[in-house]
């Protein structure tokens, strides 16, 4: 019992360092400036967290196995879907989002018929994906709308923009967290248009993803998630940029 407990406690702690240790590794997203530099941290991250996994998943093999042969497949295991955890990690680098005011507070107020009496209120209108099943390398856009409103009614507000991934594996058997970028913006109240692109990296394993859509202001919430199939063969979606760069490793 002391002896899995143990075991258990090691894998934890090596997680965490692994991890910590690649983020801190990492230059900040807000400090690039061309798509030069933007293709050289993509490299760099994707590099620094699939490595992490594959080391991870053979200190994970041989501490449960007990043998380098346990080593080795726990290796494999997550060098493989490891590429989809380190996208997620990575995702500031592989996708964008950008809003402007759609509608004004008057504007909004008439159409959602709000009442002050409602307090303060977000809610997304509504958020696709284009296309719903692209091919490893492609790239998907992202279109929503919202509203954040309040009795104070064109005072300002901080409004929080977060972007999330999530992957079904297999090998748990459950949808996991990959990753997530929160984005703060002072708005005022009324409707907003937010758009912005997801670029898959080629090495990422086909399967199930969803995005996620979130929004937070003044205490309230709303969060809406559309599936996403990765599969060869299927769109390539708006390509970007850089993801025709000659000599980029992980589009």
């Amino acid at each position: 019992m002391r002896l899995v407990h143990a075991k258990a406690v090691c894998l934890s702690l090596v997680a965490l360092f692994l991890f910590s240790s690649c983020a801190s590794m990492l230059p900040d997203p807000n400090t690039i400036t061309t798509e030069e530099e933007r293709i050289a941290a993509r490299n760099k991250c994707m590099v620094m967290y699939t490595g992490a996994g594959a080391v991870g998943g053979a200190l994970i093999g041989g501490l449960i196995g007990g043998d380098w042969k346990s080593a080795g497949i726990g290796a494999a295991a997550g060098g493989a879907i490891g590429f989809a955890y380190a996208w997620g990690k990575c995702l500031s680098l592989y996708s964008t989002l950008k809003s402007q005011p759609a509608a004004n507070y008057a504007q909004t107020v008439q159409q959602t018929n709000y009442k002050p009496s409602q307090g303060n209120v977000t809610k997304i209108q509504n958020f696709t994906l284009t296309p719903v099943g692209v091919q490893p390398g492609g790239a998907v856009k992202m279109n929503g709308s919202y509203y954040v409103l309040a009795p104070e009614g064109a005072k300002e507000m901080k409004v929080t923009e977060t972007r999330v991934v999530k992957f079904y594996d297999p090998s748990k058997r459950q949808w996991v967290d990959l990753g997530q970028v929160d984005q703060e913006i002072t708005a005022a109240p009324g409707q907003r248009k937010a758009d912005g692109n997801f670029d898959i990296p080629k090495d990422v394993p086909e399967g199930q993803y969803k995005i996620a859509f979130k929004v937070a202001a003044e205490g309230k919430e709303d969060v809406v998630e559309r599936d996403l199939t990765v599969k060869k063969g299927l769109a390539m979606g708006q390509i970007t940029i850089a993801s025709m760069t000659p000599g980029y490793l992980y589009r």
